[in-house]
């Protein structure tokens, strides 16, 4: 799951940053988004899914400071899904995309980089 969570990180980084910049909203609303969610993220090893939220917020905080690029998070999340598809139930593409929504909400609306960006996230994560 660690991987999974990682990657997780880097796709709500990739929404938040994709208009070149990650505001204290956006932040504070995956936090609280995988706060609330948390039993999605739980498996055998991690049953609260703990380690996940970890993850997920340091992964968001790491790719801030070093500036890293929407489109390189984004792709670093595809590859992560493509190589462990059967770990991504129909229960975590939920919340994957509503993660997604949510963060690109939480300042402001959604500008149109945002939009096109959960369209591609959407895309994806179809059966």
């Amino acid at each position: 799951m660690e991987q999974v969570a990682r990657a997780i990180g880097f796709l709500v980084y990739a929404v938040a940053s994709v208009d070149n910049h990650v505001s204290a909203e956006e932040k504070q609303k995956v936090h609280q988004i995988v706060n609330d969610n948390w039993q999605v993220l739980a498996d055998a090893e991690d049953p609260f899914g703990v380690r996940a939220m970890e993850y997920i917020d340091k992964i968001m905080l790491g790719l801030d400071e070093q500036h890293i690029d929407s489109e390189k998070a984004f792709h670093s999340f595809e590859e992560v899904y493509r190589a462990n598809f059967e770990k991504f139930t129909p229960a975590l593409k939920s919340f994957i995309v509503k993660v997604c929504i949510e963060t690109g909400s939480a300042f402001n609306r959604m500008n149109k980089s945002e939009l096109v960006l959960i369209s591609r996230i959407e895309l994806l994560l179809k059966d």
